[in-house]
């Protein structure tokens, strides 16, 4: 979009036709007043600093880095780092010298000078902050402001400055619009903001219903002409207020037009649009390497047109701008259950990220998720399944667990997510969801009910393994990776040149905690975009292994995507692990350990046993019977007891054999336990144990005494094996 107002826009918008026709009159400007806007702030550049040296030092680094003199680039660019002045102040002396250029040289060829590389990199760094802190210095944009009254060279430098300083030159910009009292000081403060584009839209709008209706024509004219469909929330709910005036209802009309909108819905306006900053849209982020963002507030007590910045974290800065226009929405139209899974969704990602900062006034998170219903929060889990959110997919699951019934969860007709939940790539969410559903009560079949024993029964023998598919390569790349992975204490369970290769041992192994990729850059993005496609891997971390001449390439194709590290081939071995851990930290906050394994097999096992108790046939405790043999012969414990207890309520034949074996091969209170297991079974389905068991009973008995050998009585009679074992007892004792 063009920074000048364009003939067609005098149409649309009669005010900016006055103001062109006023500047080409010369009407006069109060623009030279706008240096009295001036708000204090650290980090600019020091007035009357010497910096002589600072100069002498970084021309001397750019010269001897650029002819190849290592060892006195080094000392050079050390001088330059130690030296007591702000980043702004070494912009400062870049600009003013004009090295860019040569700085942008000399920071190429330094890569292949060993440690003067990482100098270069501190400095380019340093300049380039330094740069930003200048450019959103308010003195220096008040200084950009006044130049737009004097001289073209000076317009033209002070629009440059604006435009550098984005959405920071927007309240002194904004406060000139409102205050302006010719038209050429308007006009000059309108085509500034329209050339700050985007960056212009989300301050504007969320200040529009604070200003007088005077202001607001005109900022709905600005929003018009950047263009932004991101203003069209704020538009329409000027439009729908009862107090906006004729003449701004008819300018929101033209700008509602001129922005392609489609509904005059207000609070589907808001809830659109905080939805796509759920969804992180790219394009909402203003500046996206900051380690802060602005939310913009009007400042009521200050008047008119004064815009005021709370600075957030860039990593919850979508979060609460969705927060903060679904808040908009629910207040256009309470009962927007939309707008409500919103906010509630960005309230448990904001909170999954700053932790316990995250608690506003009395009320955490969790508070609102569990208050506002089963019905919400399936609708919240839903969302983050769409973005592959691991830890908010835990978390609505969780809160699920707290409030829903079978029949808030599987839902006749529609979208059911804690359906979709058991086919999830992480092995977390698979049991999670899996242990809600047991807990259900369900009395009726339900699309995937075949998958929820199966699940945690598998989660009862997990040993807490963390498990890798390896895709792309030659065989001699999986095999060397295959290694690598060994020693960092992961598992390789499926590999292949093809997604398709590798496939079926993902399913044998009941989903993957990770996955390598290897090949060129091209095939690394490929790759990616196949592994995503799976419903097997489509929300698992992934760890592309790029060759050294293709980094930083390989870096730039996932940059911003937090599901994929990127790690070099060469790299020392145990930055292979931690890219590994980084990779799952990122997606579902790491992998699996042995204790928290231990923990979901007491849960899962658990679950399983009220399944048993409830004698459900919707969830069939059979379909476990395989996976708690295997585990019975390798669990200890309390889980093997839990175990034990649920093949005694399952009654088949081959459990009750088991558990006869399991008693006859333990000691101690355990055998006593698993002895009252196995006569249960016996009691619940008749005897099924063969001779060499009976015999091996007969032989225990002898050999007991106290509570061990009132437990193996207790079995032997109700094996119903004949009294000739008692009786012998009897006579001989």
């Amino acid at each position: 979009m063009s920074s000048h107002v364009s003939l067609a826009s005098t149409v649309r918008f009669p005010f900016t036709a006055m103001l062109v026709a006023a500047a080409l009159a010369g009407a006069p400007t109060v623009l030279a007043n706008a240096s009295a806007m001036h708000v204090a702030q650290d980090g600019g550049a020091a007035e009357g600093k010497d910096l002589s040296a600072v100069s002498k030092n970084f021309q001397d680094f750019i010269h001897y880095v650029l002819i190849g003199k290592a060892d006195l680039a080094q000392a050079a660019g050390e001088a330059v780092l130690s030296a007591s002045v702000s980043d702004a102040d070494l912009a400062e002396v870049v600009d003013n010298a004009e090295l860019g250029d040569r700085v942008a040289r000399a920071v190429s060829r330094s890569r292949a000078m060993g440690g003067v590389s990482d100098l270069a990199t501190q400095i380019e760094h340093r300049v380039e902050a330094g740069r930003r802190a200048l450019s959103r210095d308010p003195q220096r944009i008040a200084d950009a402001i006044a130049m737009l009254s004097k001289s073209l060279r000076e317009q033209h430098l002070g629009a440059e400055r604006l435009v550098a300083a984005g959405e920071h030159a927007v309240p002194q910009l904004l406060k000139v619009l409102v205050e302006a009292k010719d038209p050429a000081t308007e006009l000059a403060a309108t085509q500034n903001l329209i050339a700050i584009k985007r960056l212009a839209v989300m301050p504007l709008g969320l200040a529009l219903n604070s200003l007088d209706p005077a202001s607001q024509r005109k900022v709905v004219g600005v929003l018009a002409e950047i263009g932004w469909p991101t203003a069209l929330p704020f538009i329409v709910d000027l439009a729908a207020r009862p107090s906006t005036t004729i003449e701004v209802k008819a300018a929101c009309d033209a700008a509602f037009t001129h922005l392609g909108g489609s509904t005059r819905d207000v609070t589907a306006q808001y809830t659109a649009l905080a939805r796509k900053f759920f969804d992180r849209e790219t394009s909402l982020m203003p500046y996206a390497d900051d380690a802060v963002n602005n939310i913009w507030n009007h400042d009521d007590a200050s008047g008119f047109g004064s815009l005021v910045a709370e600075q957030v974290a860039t990593t919850v800065y979508c979060d609460v701008m969705a927060m903060a226009l679904a808040r908009r929405a629910l207040a256009a139209d309470a009962g927007n259950t939309g707008a409500l899974a919103v906010y509630v969704a960005s309230d448990l990602r904001r909170e999954n990220t700053l932790g316990s900062d995250a608690t506003h006034g009395r009320y955490s998170p969790q508070f609102f998720a569990t208050a506002s219903g089963a019905s919400i929060c399936s609708e919240v889990l839903g969302m983050a399944l769409d973005a592959r959110d691991t830890a908010l997919v835990r978390d609505a699951i969780a809160v699920l667990s707290q409030t829903a019934g079978h029949g808030q969860l599987v839902l006749t007709g529609g979208r059911t997510p804690i359906l979709e939940a058991l086919a999830y790539s992480d092995r977390r969410v698979r049991i999670d969801a899996a242990l809600v559903l047991a807990g259900s009560g369900a009395k009726q079949s339900f699309a995937g009910d075949f998958r929820v024993v199966p699940i945690l029964a598998n989660a009862v023998t997990d040993n807490g393994t963390t498990r890798a598919a390896i895709l792309g390569g030659n065989a001699e790349d999986r095999r060397a990776i295959g290694e690598q992975l060994g020693e960092a204490g992961f598992s390789a369970v499926a590999s292949g040149g093809r997604f398709e290769d590798l496939e079926n041992d993902v399913v044998k192994a009941e989903g993957v905690d990770l996955v390598i990729v290897r090949g060129s850059g091209d095939d690394l993005a490929a790759a990616v975009a196949r592994v995503r496609a799976s419903g097997l891997t489509a929300a698992s971390p992934v760890v592309a292994i790029a060759a050294a001449l293709e980094e930083a390439a390989v870096r730039r194709t996932f940059d911003g995507d937090r599901s994929v590290i990127v790690w070099t081939e060469g790299s020392p071995k145990a930055t292979f692990q931690s890219a590994a851990v980084t990779a799952m930290t990122m997606m579902s906050g790491s992998a699996i350990d042995e204790s928290e394994a231990v923990e979901y097999a007491a849960a899962a096992a658990s679950a399983l046993r009220g399944i048993a108790f409830s004698g459900s046939k919707v969830l069939p405790i059979a379909d476990a019977e395989p996976a708690l043999l295997r585990a019975l012969s390798t669990k200890q414990g309390g889980i093997r007891l839990m175990v034990a207890e649920v093949l005694a309520l399952s009654g088949s034949d081959q459990a009750q054999r088991a558990l006869i074996d399991a008693a006859l091969a333990s000691s101690g209170e355990e055998q006593v336990a698993l002895c009252d297991f196995a006569a249960h079974a016996v009691r619940a389905a008749g005897s099924k144990a063969d001779a060499r068991q009976l015999s091996a009973l007969r032989e225990l008995i002898g050999n007991s005494e106290g509570a061990s050998a009132d437990a193996a009585g207790r079995l032997y009679g109700s094996l119903d094996a004949g009294s000739a074992e008692a009786v012998k007892l009897i006579t001989t004792h």
